[in-house]
């Protein structure tokens, strides 16, 4: 698997599969779109996670997040941003971003 840079780290809450969200469980590497405020365009957000091989539906979990193609939009992040993960099912997660590297 290739290695990204870490961007930020984000407590994130996934929803539960009968509130829209995750069906089975996604382990590090996984990739879904990520929306924030105020931004018109949505990017590829490659979670990785340290502290468990897997996440479930319905988990609450700290993220290192990797944005793809974010180059121009990373000086805009900043503790405390909120943000939505979406598949092509909708709206998966939200989560806050709890550190920028």
């Amino acid at each position: 698997m290739k290695k990204y840079p870490l961007h930020f780290k984000a407590q994130i809450n996934y929803f539960p599969t009968e509130k829209g969200g995750l069906i089975t469980p996604v382990s590090t590497g996984y990739r879904s779109e990520i929306k924030f405020p105020f931004e018109l365009k949505s990017f590829i957000a490659v979670q990785n996670f340290e502290d468990r091989d897997l996440i479930f539906p319905g988990d609450l979990a700290l993220v290192h997040i990797t944005l793809l193609n974010a180059e121009p939009f990373l000086e805009n992040l900043y503790e405390g941003m909120d943000f939505q993960l979406h598949d092509n099912s909708g709206i998966i997660a939200d989560g806050i971003v709890t550190e920028v590297y």
